[in-house]
């Protein structure tokens, strides 16, 4: 059994928070939506601040020690690239086969594994974030190699993927957040000893973590309340195969952590890395590839509605099932 940290305030209250933070932002886009539609840009930043937290605490040396888990990361890509792209066109064909447009969002929002989104649901749960940089790596090769066969065999439309945008937000919102991340460890240790790190810097980080992730809720459902408001069909369309997604995958990666005896923090990450499904490429190719068809792009935008409280719930899981693994 691996050892718990004690919870603070914060730990104990943030389901609710994050929740409230949920109705915020749905507030502000039913009544002030001009002001909503400003905001947007709160996201990138917010999650930038959030992924920066998180690895300024883990050593690079970590992330190094990460590759060798070899078999944490293949039954994660086997999850993420063998069952989910087949999952996704089942629970199509089973829910929404009569709108082919919400199926064929469907299938993108779903065979897109998360971009960094994950990180901090792991972070949250206890869960091993160095594995999952590492895994991110993997995560964002096979998704640009293999997205055009699934949209086409599964979708039935061979598109282009726009390798530069994913690039670009891999660097935005991974490299960059680790480098100042790894700079700014190095500079307080050298200066301040790594005791006033560990004490004085850390809790801060974790403050920090914690209300710019507030932010980035608010400001995700402000921006995008407005869609969700007005498209309710796309909404009802999308919850039942969205839930069962989630949960079912999340069932099977615990199932898995425990066939194959796996540490809790690799479980935890391995519960995020095949149900986060947060990917920035999802709607850039949504709006590029079918433009005809805006249903796919708003079916790609729903998703993480639908996403977040769900993570939320399995965070809460994971950390009552941790003290008995």
């Amino acid at each position: 059994m691996e050892e718990e940290k004690g919870l603070t305030l914060l730990d104990k209250i943030q389901p609710l928070v994050l929740i409230f933070s949920i109705i915020i932002g749905l507030s502000i886009a039913r009544y002030f939506p001009y002001f909503a539609v400003s905001i947007g840009w709160v996201i990138s930043f917010g999650i930038f601040l959030v992924i920066y937290s998180i690895l300024t605490g883990i050593e690079i040396k970590e992330i190094l020690l990460a590759f060798r888990n070899l078999k944490t990361t293949l039954i994660a890509l086997i999850i993420n690239f063998l069952i989910v792209p087949l999952y996704a066109w089942l629970l199509g064909y089973l829910f929404v086969r009569s709108y082919p447009d919400i199926w064929v969002g469907l299938i993108l929002y779903l065979i897109t594994p998360c971009i960094g989104w994950y990180l901090i649901f792991t972070d949250l749960a206890g869960g091993n974030v160095p594995l999952g940089i590492t895994l991110l790596a993997w995560n964002v090769i096979l998704q640009i190699a293999l997205m055009p066969i699934y949209l086409r065999f599964l979708a039935g439309k061979i598109i282009s993927v726009d390798i530069f945008q994913i690039l670009k937000s891999i660097g935005i919102f991974l490299v960059l957040p680790l480098l100042l991340g790894w700079l700014t460890r190095s500079l307080f240790i050298k200066s301040k000893r790594e005791t006033y790190f560990e004490r004085s810097f850390k809790p801060f980080l974790s403050k920090l973590k914690f209300f710019a992730l507030i932010a980035v809720i608010i400001a995700m459902f402000a921006s995008q309340g407005e869609l969700l408001i007005k498209n309710p069909s796309v909404i009802i369309a999308m919850i039942l195969p969205g839930i069962v997604y989630f949960f079912s995958i999340f069932a099977l990666s615990i199932i898995l952590g425990r066939i194959f005896h796996l540490p809790y923090g690799d479980t935890a990450l391995l519960s995020f890395t095949t149900t986060a499904r947060n990917s920035e490429a999802s709607v850039a190719i949504a709006v590029s590839a079918f433009p005809a068809n805006p249903l796919v792009a708003l079916t790609v935008v729903i998703g993480p509605g639908i996403e977040l409280p769900v993570l939320i719930i399995f965070t809460q899981i994971l950390l009552l099932i941790r003290k008995r693994w």
